[in-house]
């Protein structure tokens, strides 16, 4: 049964195990080499959007156990899923990526020629993960199109936007929220198992202190697919959908970060906080 309390216990167990996971896993990819320099220079650990996974595990195991409907547990099951597969080809790309190669499109020219780049894999098993949870909500062949490409396109969204400090994280609150307060009261509690994580490790993108990488920007984006297809009809996915491509055709053409740069509402909100 849906209450306020479960909501809030699964935002503070959230949060708190983040912020303990982040210094230990910091240290880990540290040691493992896992180090990268940033737009400004400065060599930080990378991949650590990885902190996301461990309160989205014991959230869900919660949220599982307070629960006996199937169709609950199975949107929980979507999430954990999706995140934990992203986050796996991410922390790939993270770690083995050619920088040499970039855009979808190039990655899939790469592909056609015959070289599969990191980039094409995570596009193509994020192709995959969107059709496991398409085909698990809907079996209409026009609904498993849309959802699978709203899911896909999603998680490649965040990946476009995580190219300075915060900008990825800010723009996935400002979504998190509409989504929230447009939900079932059920889906608003299966955002809690992976919004916590992402509001504690928050400043510490913010601050350039560490990158998420893509194991952490595929989530943010995958995440987003999951809550649209699993909480609105056919007519608000293709909406998404429809400015999901939009944004895509945009950044092939044209720089997002310039495109930021030019608009002085969205330069501030992109570089608040960032110099604190």
């Amino acid at each position: 049964m849906y209450t306020y309390f479960m909501t809030i216990m699964l935002f503070c167990i959230g949060i708190a195990i983040t912020l303990l996971s982040i210094p230990m896993i910091s240290k880990m990819l540290e040691n493992s080499g896992m180090i990268r320099e940033n737009y400004r220079g400065d060599m930080i650990p990378v991949g650590l959007g990885l902190v996301f996974i461990p309160s989205l595990v014991i959230n869900s195991i919660i949220l599982i156990y307070s629960n006996i409907v199937p169709e609950k547990i199975i949107m929980i099951y979507m999430l954990l899923f999706a995140s934990i597969a992203m986050s796996f080809v991410g922390i790939i790309d993270d770690s083995l990526g050619n920088r040499g190669v970039t855009g979808l499109i190039g990655h899939f020219k790469a592909l056609f020629k015959g070289s599969l780049t990191t980039g094409a894999f995570k596009a193509l098993l994020g192709g995959f993960v969107g059709l496991t949870l398409a085909v698990t909500l809907s079996k209409s062949i026009p609904n498993i199109i849309v959802a699978t490409l709203v899911v896909a396109l999603s998680t490649n969204m965040m990946n476009l936007f995580d190219l300075r400090p915060g900008r990825a994280i800010k723009a996935y609150v400002i979504l998190a929220i509409i989504i929230f307060l447009a939900s079932a009261k059920f889906n608003r509690e299966v955002m809690m198992l992976i919004v916590p994580a992402v509001l504690a490790y928050f400043y510490f993108d913010l601050r350039a202190l560490t990158m998420m990488g893509d194991a952490g920007s595929n989530v943010l984006g995958v995440s987003i697919g999951v809550f649209i297809v699993s909480s609105f009809d056919l007519p608000v996915q293709l909406v998404s959908l429809v400015l999901l491509v939009a944004i895509h055709v945009l950044t092939e053409k044209f720089s997002l970060t310039k495109i930021i740069e030019n608009n002085k509402f969205l330069n501030y909100v992109d570089k608040l906080g960032r110099g604190l």
